[in-house]
């Protein structure tokens, strides 16, 4: 009996070695689950670049015959097998007794991660694409943390085609987690969708698009989900061929049936693509097409600059096509001069090919979530991430050049082109007022105001300078019941300032003339401004029924001045 139950298990033992030696890892099922890039200066950890990767099935996994790819460098990974959910940590060979906690996977030859930007692939035996991070180093979200020391941690890995979203770098005191459980690890899931964010036209037979998430790349080599129009035609282009570009999955190249004809604009519709976590895009679906032609003098203006962004955002630079054709951005650069006129290295506005039709604008920086986090970004396809040029506090200049050299802008801002009655210009956008007229002189730039957001990337905002009708209230609420289910619960009160700016600060008031609570104070205005009121004071007590009063003033630098008083009338229910 007991001979019987050693050879069953011997039996047992070789079948499941055979099958686990036989499995093939195929998409998702390893992750790249976290990256130390840049591990000094060290924070607690060994200072040893890592990599660890996590067996997302319920069953063991061979690695061998896998292939890691870093960069433009390679290395086969040695027969080792990740049990189910399991971590498995690559090092080299030579640090391998510097994680005693970790499942270590000692690699003879190391290949080294770039610091800053890089593209990591895992393949399978079959160079299938397993996983791929294309990282940079807005990943960290934390700019105490992109320095060095910390490792990049993935957020939630049932969802690692998220892409950067799902990245922070690690909170770990020791500075991350060889081979535990991330310290970033959250129950995360924005429901990120494939949206179509730009395109390029590499030929007039080729185009290029790139989308905010992997797709599910079955769905995305359908050429039944790609179409061209023009206006008033519908159908005019039909794709050839499709394909879906590894590793990374986000970029589709379209070989249409006929070329595409000079001069002539074109809209892309796209349908039924869903991303690699199962969603379908809603809203950016289509986008409008055309054949880019060489930059003509001028036709790239500088439209918006951020120099002073503070420590809460990064700075921005925004250019717009003020031409009347598509240009590729590939070949145009940023240059900065410095103060005894030398210059510094160019760089580039798009690293591959990418449209900026006529009309369009788009801003440049170095991180677009942190941006975003502050800065209303009406247009997700209006930002664009690069390596930027350097911008200073105290004020400089910089260059937009096209493929040829030639210069399409130039721009010397400073500190004292802000609107003179702000405290200083931090967090403040400058605005060009007017395409027609240089760039260089101050009095086409203008302060975003306040009711703008303070800064406007990706998208252009009404001109905030010069002459103007004269500022009016156009609406106001003439009564409002906070605790209400269908009326109106807030007070709200429009001013219309037209193209000048103003200085203003907005309070509210009872019938006998008590300070009750200000909505803004001394806040730079411009175009039109609404505020709300929902009946609280300042300590956020709701007030009872009664008339209360909008006291509306504003102020500018010649002098005058505009007082309102606006009364509303606010209800309680009845109990």
């Amino acid at each position: 009996m007991f001979l019987t139950l050693v050879c069953h298990a011997l039996v047992m033992h070789t079948t499941l070695f055979l099958y686990t030696d036989s499995i093939i890892p195929h998409i998702h099922d390893l992750a790249i689950h976290e990256i130390m890039a840049k591990p000094t200066p060290v924070k607690g950890l060994p200072p040893v670049e890592y990599l660890e990767i996590l067996n997302r099935t319920n069953y063991p996994l061979p690695l061998k015959g896998c292939i890691l790819k870093v960069n433009s460098r390679e290395v086969m990974l040695p027969a080792v097998t990740l049990p189910p959910g399991g971590p498995g940590l690559l090092c080299p060979q030579a640090a391998a007794d510097s994680f005693l906690h970790a499942n270590t996977i000692p690699l003879p030859r190391w290949l080294p991660i770039a610091d800053d930007t890089g593209l990591i692939v895992l393949y399978n035996p079959q160079r299938e694409v397993i996983h791929a991070v294309s990282y940079n180093r807005s990943w960290y979200g934390h700019p105490a943390r992109d320095d060095g020391g910390y490792s990049l941690e993935m957020v939630n890995d049932a969802v690692p085609c998220a892409g950067k979203s799902n990245w922070r770098a690690s909170t770990a005191e020791a500075g991350g987690t060889p081979g535990s459980l991330n310290a970033a690890a959250a129950d995360w899931d924005e429901h990120l969708r494939p949206d179509l964010l730009y395109s390029a036209m590499p030929d007039s037979q080729h185009s290029q698009l790139v989308f905010a998430i992997p797709l599910d790349s079955a769905a995305a080599a359908d050429p039944a989900n790609y179409e061209l129009t023009t206006a008033g035609m519908a159908g005019v282009g039909k794709p050839h061929r499709v394909t879906v570009t590894p590793p990374l999955f986000d970029r589709v190249l379209v070989e249409w049936e006929m070329p595409l004809l000079p001069g002539q604009q074109y809209l892309l519709h796209t349908k039924k693509l869903i991303s690699c976590t199962g969603l379908e895009s809603l809203a950016y679906t289509d986008m409008p097409l055309a054949l880019p032609l060489p930059a003509a003098t001028g036709q790239l203006r500088f439209s918006e600059v951020l120099f002073d962004p503070g420590k809460e955002a990064p700075a921005f630079v925004e250019v717009v096509n003020n031409g009347l054709h598509a240009v590729d951005l590939q070949q145009c650069i940023f240059r900065n001069i410095r103060g005894d006129g030398s210059a510094d290295a160019g760089k580039r506005l798009s690293n591959d090919h990418r449209l900026l039709l006529p009309g369009q604008c788009l801003a440049f920086t170095s991180n677009a979530l942190a941006l975003c986090g502050k800065y209303p970004c009406r247009q997700p396809r209006g930002i664009q991430e690069i390596n930027m040029p350097a911008t200073y506090v105290a004020g400089g200049q910089l260059q937009l050049l096209s493929a040829d050299s030639v210069v399409q802008d130039v721009l010397k801002y400073s500190p004292d082109w802000h609107f003179r009655l702000l405290r200083d210009g931090e967090g403040i956008s400058l605005a060009r007022i007017s395409f027609e007229r240089p760039a260089e002189i101050p009095e086409n730039w203008a302060s975003t105001p306040s009711n703008e957001g303070y800064a406007t990337p990706g998208w252009i905002n009404a001109a905030t300078a010069g002459a103007g009708e004269a500022p009016k209230i156009s609406s106001m609420s003439p009564f409002f019941t906070p605790q209400s289910s269908l009326g109106q619960q807030v007070a709200a009160c429009t001013l219309e300032l037209g193209n000048q700016q103003w200085m203003g600060t907005v309070a509210i008031y009872d019938i006998t003339g008590r300070h009750i609570r200000t909505l803004v104070r001394n806040q730079l205005l411009s175009g039109v401004a609404t505020w709300t009121w929902d009946g609280c004071d300042e300590k956020k007590v709701l007030l009872p029924a009664g008339v209360y009063i909008f006291l509306i003033e504003i102020f500018n630098p010649k002098g005058q001045n505009r007082l309102w008083k606006e009364p509303v009338v606010m209800a309680r229910n009845l109990n």
